[in-house]
């Protein structure tokens, strides 16, 4: 796993690549002479952030570093709020506010200094961090990853959907997938186009009756007989995974569509397959 190979690379400041030093959202990294903010702990920061770049796909430009929370957390500090700030929140740059700005979180990193024994309860050590990330998660329910790291122990968490306060260890994260990036290659992407009605050309192909019958229907290769006859489902249970399946396809489109039409910039669809079919046109 990457985050194993620690060597504190950027122990030195003068060492990080000049595309890192230069990005304006890592200048929080530093002082005005280019040293860091916190000799200790930023190049455990800065390690961590270049994996997220150069192993799994993360854009610097989903990155945020230093970001104020303020909180309650009644297992820190007796229930009062508590205010802290996130090392590192990735961002899922499918969505953006009214100005563009990229606004719900996806990954949430806490950096702590490389002597600091995995489960240590001194003052700023394991368990401190820990509190404070779990802190942070319950305060932003759009995050679904937690990275812990000292740099030499590294634990990847994942929020656990049926109990959103508990994060469960797991083994590895998956690649991001940059919903911009994927726009410059999808043949199904949301794109400006004036000489459209809405002045946007959403590139799907409205659900006529035989079709809807050839691909969700009960013909061989439909959706409700595969969940039915393959997966064991009863009628009625194959039709409420339908639904559920409907609703997230059509607020993907509905939702990539108006984030077209915020922010001028072309956008793919989640649901991204060789036969694209719209169902809300």
């Amino acid at each position: 796993m990457p985050f194993s190979d620690f060597t504190n690379p950027y122990q030195n400041p003068a060492n990080i690549p000049q595309k890192y030093r230069q990005h304006i959202n890592l200048l929080k990294l530093f002082k005005a002479d280019g040293s860091y903010v916190r000799p200790a702990e930023d190049p455990v920061t800065m390690w961590a952030l270049q994996i997220l770049v150069e192993e799994y796909g993360v854009p610097l430009e989903a990155m945020e570093l230093e970001l104020n929370s303020d909180f309650a957390e009644g297992t820190y500090q007796s229930g009062r709020r508590y205010q802290g700030r996130v090392d590192i929140v990735v961002y899922d740059d499918r969505y953006a506010d009214s100005i563009g700005n990229l606004d719900v979180a996806f990954i949430m990193v806490e950096a702590m200094e490389p002597s600091k024994k995995v489960g240590g309860t001194e003052g700023e050590g394991w368990v401190d961090h820990l509190n404070r990330l779990n802190a942070y998660m319950s305060a932003s329910p759009s995050a679904r990853y937690a990275i812990l790291t000292s740099g030499k122990h590294t634990v990847i968490y994942r929020r656990d959907l049926e109990y959103p306060r508990k994060l469960e260890i797991i083994g590895d994260l998956q690649k991001y997938e940059s919903a911009r990036e994927a726009a410059k290659h999808s043949f199904y992407t949301v794109i400006l186009n004036p000489s459209e009605p809405d002045g946007i050309q959403t590139g799907l192909t409205p659900l006529t009756r035989d079709k809807f019958r050839e691909v969700l229907g009960d013909t061989r290769s439909g959706c409700h007989s595969i969940l039915r006859d393959n997966e064991g489902l009863q009628p009625q249970e194959a039709v409420d995974a339908m639904v559920k399946f409907l609703f997230a396809k059509w607020y993907d489109e509905q939702a990539t569509i108006d984030l077209v039409k915020q922010t001028g910039e072309s956008r793919a669809y989640v649901f991204n397959v060789s036969n694209e079919i719209a169902f809300i046109k």
